[in-house]
């Protein structure tokens, strides 16, 4: 066909011609570069056009860019053949056929000389228009080299980059969940029940790994729908399957090793999303620059690079996915360009020089690093620390009654303790300087005592809480319990000791898609309490704590007290001989308080001991025989709530109640003034009156007196004098931690000033 275009629009090369002729007359094959006038469409395809030419001339002439001719069809004969021919109709149109691809110009040329053949050797009387060999060249190989098929292979690679993108995301969001697990207490919940960690781990790997199963099947059923070719051919899509799999073999485990450095699962997905980023896209593209730049240069070196990059890389499970993903392309990709020409260029995926390395390294990994799972723990390490750091040394204490509890600790005269602390601290190093959380905390705990801890926020207990329920290691000392035997194990060996310990964390480390019932009979089974027993157990323990209405719906129907008394209910399965009870009354009413305080005391009166952390003074006065204040890290204050009261107790608080609510309080705190110098009028609220007698100031009966003598004239309806109430002495204490420079400007007690009574 021909296209009518305008002249303007051809390109023309540089034409360096030379003479046709050489001296002696004889023709020669010209040695310059034809430039003729050409145009390219948006294919890159190139029209030539060879109108001024002569075309056997062209296609004759020296070119630096192969050309591969064609035929000419009414060709002008010359004068001599058209005088002895005179007969013959002279052509008046030409026809070119001229090919610019190889694919048809060869066997048409070698077909056209057997037809020459083949007429030469016809005999005299053959018509030879009779007689001639057709050629079909099929299948047509040129349709390899259109846009459509790059186009289809670089869709292929794109697909295994949004794989490898997808299964990134997939595996950090499952490998987050153990991270969950640790931060809300379950794990350790789990494992103080009785779960030991190898069964912790192992059984969160078959899981996980079904769960991810799932999603790989899923994904090769998609994969297989649209047939995806790279990835389906003959053994393509086995491959795919397998390098899926192994990839979460081999991620999954990686990722358990890194949970403990994690403060919360949302930190855990972000950045395990960002390593695999790192670990998988970055260094394929890191491995394909130098690859291709070696396929373009043909450079040995930059092959050299590629191969010791790819196999260092090969580290990283997310490189090895990747990597085979794309290998898969390639090796289709060459099949496609060569299976047309009878070549299968086809190679298996499961031979060693191809992805069989890639298979092994990852299952190589994923075993090695689920065997580091299964035998590293958190306990271990610390049992390797050792206590070399251990001081046998009373420290010297302002307080007479923690001094002589340290001497009785360190004497050894803790027979009758079930729970031992020797010298328990705990400090953290940053790069600038040291912070002491725990110092130097001495204590023994017999059974039947419910001992409680008592701080401000940043005092110290939950850090020494952490300590007792095996979540952090102690800086120095160590905590002890006593077996039955007599001997003295680390509170890790609890439960290879056969002491029970019942733990009720801070945050409830509940499944909100499991019932109640369901909760109860999980941890029954982790004490180890026989099957048919356990709905007896299970039962008593929700009639105990009034759980009856609820027992039976998931746990994320429960509002927040009924979910503390499902947690203490957990911790007091199995009677253990230890609770470790952080804050277990935290958002109960009333009501729901008395029942817990019976179950715990049920407990503790049968031989149990019990740790209590609480900010309830009320909650601390009803159970705790024992209990200590903590400030800045060591205990301030050591014994009974009485005691504690009668050694820190500031005086008397008296209330009185006017007969009229407008009456002015000056007359009645002149008079108490008078009789006690050194009394404080603390507020007034409608007809009720606050003061605080420090106890240097008088004597009860002196007090009670003077109030009965005045009633009348003072017009009092009533009034109530009351000892310095538990929390009163733990605001003392609190102030101490919390000075600040503000406190200088408080008014001295010498004078009172009036001020709102506490809502």
């Amino acid at each position: 066909f021909f296209v009518r275009t305008n002249s303007s629009c051809w390109h023309t090369d540089p034409f360096s011609s030379s003479e046709l002729q050489d001296a002696c007359g004889c023709r020669k094959c010209p040695n310059g570069t034809p430039g003729a006038p050409y145009l390219k469409n948006s294919l890159g395809h190139t029209l030539l056009n060879l109108s001024a030419f002569s075309v056997e001339e062209y296609l004759l002439v020296a070119s630096e860019k192969p050309r591969l001719g064609g035929w000419s069809f009414g060709v002008r004969i010359s004068d001599q053949v058209e005088d002895a021919n005179s007969n013959i109709s002279k052509p008046k149109t030409l026809a070119k056929v001229w090919y610019n691809q190889g694919f048809h110009s060869l066997p048409s040329y070698l077909n056209h000389l057997n037809n020459l053949i083949l007429w030469r050797h016809l005999p005299p009387s053959a018509d030879w228009r009779q007689y001639g060999i057709t050629l079909y060249s099929h299948p047509y190989g040129g349709a390899l080299l259109n846009e459509d098929k790059i186009l289809e292979s670089i869709r292929q690679c794109g697909v295994a980059l949004c794989i490898v993108l997808g299964f990134s995301i997939l595996t950090a969001s499952i490998g987050s969940s153990v991270v969950k697990d640790r931060v809300t207490g379950a794990k350790r919940l789990q494992h103080i029940s009785g779960l030991g960690y190898r069964m912790y781990w192992f059984t969160n790997f078959l899981y996980d790994m079904l769960f991810y199963l799932v999603s790989v099947c899923l994904c090769v059923a998609i994969i297989f729908a649209f047939q995806l070719s790279a990835f389906t051919f003959r053994e393509n899509l086995a491959a795919t399957a397998l390098l899926l799999a192994l990839f979460g073999y081999a991620t999954l485990p990686w990722m358990y090793l890194l949970s403990r450095i994690f403060s919360s699962s949302d930190v855990a997905f972000i950045s395990y999303i960002s390593l695999n980023f790192i670990c998988g896209l970055c260094t394929m593209l890191i491995t394909i620059m130098p690859r291709l730049l070696a396929i373009i240069s043909k450079a040995q070196n930059l092959q050299n690079i590629y191969d010791v990059l790819k196999w260092v890389f090969t580290l990283f499970p997310q490189f090895c996915l990747g990597q085979g993903l794309i290998e898969l392309c390639y090796n289709q990709i060459k099949y496609d360009l060569t299976h047309n020409f009878s070549v299968d260029s086809y190679v298996s995926p499961f031979e060693m020089n191809f992805l069989g390395w890639i298979f092994m390294e990852l299952a190589f990994q994923g075993t090695v690093l689920l065997l580091l799972r299964l035998l590293l723990h958190w306990d271990l390490l610390q049992q390797w620390r050792g206590h070399s750091a251990l001081r046998d040394t009373v420290k010297t204490s302002k307080d007479i009654d923690v001094e002589k509890e340290q001497m009785r600790v360190f004497e050894g005269r803790t027979s009758g303790d079930i729970l031992v602390l020797h010298n328990l601290s705990k400090s953290y190093q940053s790069f600038f300087k040291k912070t002491t959380a725990v110092q130097d905390i001495s204590l023994g705990i017999p059974r039947g005592e419910c001992f409680g801890l008592l701080g401000v926020n940043g005092a110290g207990k939950s850090t020494t809480f952490k300590m007792l329920n095996g979540d952090i290691a102690p800086t120095s000392g160590r905590a002890v319990i006593r077996t039955p035997m007599g001997d003295e194990v680390a509170l890790s060996s609890a439960g290879v000791a056969g002491v029970l310990i019942g733990y009720c964390p801070q945050q409830d480390a509940l499944d909100d898609l499991l019932t109640g019932w369901e909760h109860l009979h999980y941890y029954c089974s982790l004490r180890g309490i026989p099957k048919q027993h356990i709905p007896e157990v299970a039962e008593d323990l929700v009639r105990r704590l009034h759980l009856e209405a609820h027992v039976n719906q998931p746990v994320r129907t429960y509002s927040g007290g009924t979910k503390r008394k499902l947690s203490t209910a957990l911790a007091l399965v199995g009677k253990p001989d230890i609770l470790l009870l952080d804050e277990p009354s935290s958002g109960m009413d009333p009501c729901s308080k008395q029942y817990l305080w019976e179950a715990i005391m049920k407990d503790v009166r049968e031989g149990c001991a019990a740790v209590l952390t609480s900010h309830s003074m009320e909650e601390c006065e009803a159970l705790c025989t024992r209990l200590a204040i903590m400030v800045n890290g060591s205990f301030k204050c050591l014994g009974s709530p009485q005691h504690i009261k009668n050694r820190f107790g500031d005086g008397y608080t008296v209330k009185v109640w006017l007969c009229k609510r407008g009456h002015q309080h000056h007359t009645i705190s002149d008079c108490l003034k008078l009789h006690f110098p050194g009394i404080q009028f603390k507020g007034q609220r409608l007809n009720l009156l606050e003061y605080h007698l420090p106890k240097r100031w008088g004597c009860l009966a002196d007090l009670f007196k003077v109030l009965e003598k005045n009633k009348t004239f003072l017009n009092i309806k009533h009034y109530s004098i009351n000892q310095t109430t538990l929390e009163q002495v733990f605001i003392n204490f609190a102030t101490e931690q919390q000075q600040t420079p503000q406190a200088t400007l408080e008014p001295s007690t010498d004078s009172y000033h009036p001020q709102h009574l506490p809502i």
